[in-house]
């Protein structure tokens, strides 16, 4: 009897200090937020993975890291995008021990991995079409970088998972709160909070400056390459078709035999100006995403690293704002599960079709709403 009066006198974190983001309104809106995410970002990748595996065709050696990519989306899709909005809510892990270090590493190397094969992928178009182009990376290679690419993420993950643990949170203005929280503990003294500040840092290099910087450089490089192609084939079609009109008036009139010509240079040159634009909107959205949904992330965790008792970054008055920026946050971050496998994968005609066409309803929507276009440069 004692035992559960002692146990109703505590309270839950949530009920003790309230928080909008467990405001009624906050979860209508929250909830099937995260819930599309996950439907779209699992089913793209899963997709994704499935017509790899599937067909021979897409097992080229970019096509390794861009499933390696999608594994990575998957594993966020089912740890992190139901569990941390659940968490930040309830303020409570009902886990266990095992799955609090567990879960928390698994999501952290899926982290690295994704951000890490974006970079291999980047790395590799750029190398591909302007270091050495005809001579892609040999497969083994390939295999051999993805391995250690996961080795990498499990090493720079390591201290991330040693540090985390349940515990309990301490009793505030005399109120005892129940449960426990699964959350990192470097330890009290100063030591620790410098090397966990310090850890959070090199986070944030590894993690976001350092491939956001390769990524930059390498679609740049991309960019200007294919321009220049680009543009060399838009002056030779404008010299062909000056050399047309020329012959034209030279024959005394446009014959039939000229406009042909000269209506299939124009669709040349409406073509080609058509695939610039495509490949330029394309490579700036994969360097513009990735610092849009990793950047606030990994700015809010630094800016908590450095609060202290006397001075909460999100607390003004009585209402802390720490959760639910954590969660805004957060959500903008999964949005790479959903726009990974459009950008690395849909948007190349044989990957989407080939998905759609496993699809029993789909066949017909490929047929009348995906035409056969070029191949790709990317």
């Amino acid at each position: 009897m004692s035992a559960n009066l002692a146990k109703s006198e505590c309270v839950p974190y949530s009920t003790f200090r309230p928080d909008p983001s467990n405001h009624p309104i906050a979860l209508l809106i929250v909830i099937p937020l995260y819930i599309l995410v996950f439907v779209l970002g699992l089913a793209g990748n899963l997709g994704l993975i499935w017509a790899t595996l599937r067909h021979k065709s897409l097992q080229t050696v970019q096509n390794i890291f861009i499933v390696n990519l999608g594994i990575s989306d998957v594993i966020l899709c089912l740890l992190s995008i139901p569990l941390t909005p659940v968490t930040h809510i309830v303020k409570e892990w009902f886990f266990g021990e095992i799955l609090c270090k567990a879960i928390g590493g698994v999501q952290a190397i899926g982290v690295f991995i994704g951000t890490f094969s974006l970079c291999a992928i980047a790395i590799d178009r750029y190398f591909r079409l302007v270091i050495a182009p005809g001579r892609p990376l040999r497969r083994d290679y390939a295999i051999r970088i993805t391995f250690l690419l996961w080795i990498v993420s499990v090493l720079v993950s390591t201290p991330y998972i040693y540090n985390m643990g349940m515990f309990k949170i301490r009793k505030q203005n005399g109120t005892r709160i129940c449960g426990k929280v699964c959350t990192e503990n470097w330890g009290d003294d100063e030591s620790a909070d410098y090397a966990k500040r310090m850890y959070s840092i090199g986070i944030l290099i590894i993690q976001f400056l350092v491939p956001f910087t390769i990524m930059a450089i390498c679609y740049h490089s991309i960019f200007s390459f294919l321009r220049k192609r680009a543009s060399n084939r838009l002056t030779s079609i404008t010299q062909q078709a000056n050399l047309l009109y020329v012959l034209a008036a030279t024959a005394g009139g446009d014959s039939h035999q000229h406009k042909e010509q000269l209506e299939h240079l124009i669709e040349q040159k409406n073509r080609v100006m058509s695939q610039r634009r495509r490949v330029t909107v394309i490579l700036v959205s994969m360097v513009v995403i990735f610092g849009a949904t990793a950047l606030p992330h990994n700015v809010i965790s630094i800016m908590l690293e450095f609060e202290t008792d006397e001075f909460k970054m999100f607390q003004f008055g009585d209402h802390d704002y720490t959760y639910v920026v954590n969660l805004a946050t957060h959500f903008i971050a999964m949005l790479s599960c959903v726009t990974n496998p459009i950008l690395y994968a849909f948007l190349n005609p044989e990957f989407r079709e080939l998905i759609l066409n496993g699809i029993k309803w789909a066949p017909y929507f490929v047929s009348r709403s995906f035409a056969p276009t070029q191949t790709s440069y990317l």
